[in-house]
């Protein structure tokens, strides 16, 4: 309808930086992120991704980008196991399985957990699943949408340096309405509110 989520939000983010949007709910943040994912197609402006156009090559600069929404997209019923040779196969990865899938359990941290049912997790190991799951391919970029949301002080901790640690080989993109969790984490921040644009600094 009329309602703008996202009113002309242009900016260029580079090669292994760590970017953090920070807004208000409800200010563009996540209409933001769909975009940048191909999830949502935008009704003007365009996204590259390494120069790959998201509307007109969707696989090729999906393929560049790993994503975790604010719901970690997991399916309970399955183990963890599972659930990420799913994914692995989804995202048609073509790097050793066993190797590729080890590496990802140690790097998250979810190794001791990796035969028990997503169900029975708890919320911090879900959300390491769902970034296990966003690393998969091992993709260039990582969008993280909301990435502490509901997680008690111990695990954003963990999750924290988890970040951190991705970011010392990916560019990182995360959204937070709190601006304590960008200031640890990223080295650029972009302010959004009301869909626009308001700063976008070191």
């Amino acid at each position: 309808g009329t309602n703008l989520a996202v009113d002309d939000i242009s900016c260029e983010i580079g090669r292994g930086e760590t970017v953090g949007f920070l807004g208000p709910n409800g200010a563009g943040k996540s209409t933001t992120m769909n975009i940048l994912t191909g999830y949502l197609s935008a009704s003007a402006g365009r996204v590259l991704i390494d120069g790959i156009d998201i509307l007109s090559d969707p696989k090729g600069a999906k393929k560049l980008i790993g994503y975790l929404p604010e719901q970690p997209p997991v399916y309970l019923d399955m183990t963890v196991e599972e659930y990420l040779s799913f994914g692995y196969d989804l995202k048609g990865c073509k790097l050793n399985r066993r190797e590729h899938l080890d590496v990802i359990c140690e790097t998250v941290k979810i190794k001791d957990v990796s035969h028990r049912v997503i169900r029975a997790l708890s919320k911090g190991y879900r959300q390491r699943v769902g970034l296990a799951q966003a690393i998969l391919g091992d993709p260039a970029v990582i969008i993280l949408d909301e990435p502490m949301v509901g997680l008690d002080p111990k695990q954003i901790i963990e999750i924290r340096d988890l970040i951190r640690n991705l970011a010392e080989d990916h560019t990182v993109i995360l959204s937070s309405h709190i601006l304590s969790e960008i200031s640890a984490i990223c080295d650029h921040i972009m302010i959004i509110a009301k869909g626009k644009l308001l700063a976008s600094d070191s």
